[in-house]
């Protein structure tokens, strides 16, 4: 029987489509080949069925859970780094915490992670709320918030179960051929499934539309935590600026150029939330780094030994934004310690050539 005759015949028992001419009626002797194509395709959708369990097994058991992670940790590698692990086990905290107050779910299932010896930047989350993180990550930013940033991204693909798919359709690929050959037993598919899951973990596809969900739930995750709201859209100013420093460095998941937002659009649509949040008092002049207030010129942040004008001014923007959400416009703005504050939050502590703090406080209550 010609491999055409039999795609068909798989195909027509399975409901698919191939796009393949109609079959000529088939050939008496090929009829005694039906038994065995039949016998594949039951033995490859039962087979197809055990890779689901293994995921589900992985995915919503904490015994599977544990043992992806502990197969992620092998296989990657453990940084011991101490100042990073104490930096990473604080913002998880936090992140994990915020979640909670407006997604409790997480408490049945927090996040497993751990510092990976990877020099790439890059962070991935997989299936069960497991997580790596590159040591890499720190490489273009080690600023708190911008790296809660980046954490809060994978750990909404986590929390909406993003991976899942994505996962499924590259565990049918990667053992598809073995399992239509009938070349796999149980023990042999779940050990393959296992191993497929913690190597494709950097390349699974997940769609556009869910990367901007998790950008938009890091937003939210990052703010209900306490972090700095702007630093979003400072991190990707800065990897924007550092890319071409970095090129090598910018791997994985998050880095993707053909389905994932570019650099640029996921900066802007930070910043458009920064105006939002802000109840549109505060916002950036076009085509320049000037913070406004109700459109009046505020402050152009000095760019410092580790921040550009650029990236500092979603500080500032941040900071205002979270202020008048949390209506501290209704006080004065003050100087202190160096620091201007509207309220009780404070907005930027000047440097290099910016305007002295009393100064800005000043300039702050004639405009807020």
């Amino acid at each position: 029987m010609t491999r055409k005759i039999k795609l068909a015949m798989i195909a027509s028992l399975l409901g698919l489509s191939l796009g393949l001419p109609m079959a000529e009626p088939m050939p008496v002797e090929a009829s005694a080949d039906w038994g065995s194509i039949i016998g594949a395709v039951i033995g490859g959708a039962s087979a197809y069925k055990q890779i689901d369990q293994q995921m589900d097994y992985v995915n919503n058991t904490e015994e599977g859970r544990q043992q992806y992670f502990a197969k992620m940790k092998e296989e990657q590698g453990v940084s011991y780094d101490a100042y990073y692990n104490s930096m990473l086990d604080e913002i998880m905290t936090n992140l994990s915490n915020g979640i909670a107050a407006s997604d409790p779910s997480i408490n049945d299932k927090p996040f497993l992670y751990f510092l990976n010896t990877d020099t790439s930047f890059n962070a991935a989350c997989g299936l069960g709320h497991v997580m790596t993180v590159n040591i890499g990550l720190f490489s273009i930013s080690d600023n708190t918030d911008e790296v809660a940033f980046v954490l809060g991204h994978e750990m909404g693909h986590g929390m909406k179960d993003h991976v899942v798919k994505g996962t499924r359709k590259k565990l049918n690929t990667i053992i598809g051929a073995q399992v239509a050959a009938g070349a796999l037993g149980g023990g042999q598919l779940a050990n393959m499934a296992m191993s497929a899951m913690v190597g494709q973990i950097n390349n699974v596809q997940i769609t556009k539309k869910n990367e901007w969900e998790a950008d938009n739930l890091s937003f939210d995750y990052c703010y209900q935590a306490g972090y700095n709201p702007g630093a979003g859209a400072a991190l990707w100013q800065r990897v924007f600026e550092k890319e071409g420093e970095f090129k090598n460095n910018l791997l994985g998941e998050i880095f993707s150029p053909n389905d994932h937002p570019g650099h640029e659009e996921r900066r802007d649509n930070y910043t458009k939330k920064l105006v939002a949040l802000s109840g549109k008092h505060a916002s950036l002049k076009k085509d320049s780094d000037m913070v406004q207030v109700n459109g009046k010129d505020f402050v152009t942040p000095s760019a410092t030994s580790s921040m550009s004008s650029a990236e500092r001014k979603y500080f500032v923007l941040g900071n205002l934004a979270a202020a008048y959400d949390h209506g501290q416009n209704k006080y004065e703005a003050t100087a202190s310690g160096g620091t201007v504050y509207l309220g009780n939050q404070a907005i930027l502590t000047p440097t290099g050539d910016d305007p002295s703090a009393e100064v800005l406080a000043k300039r702050l209550n004639e405009i807020k």
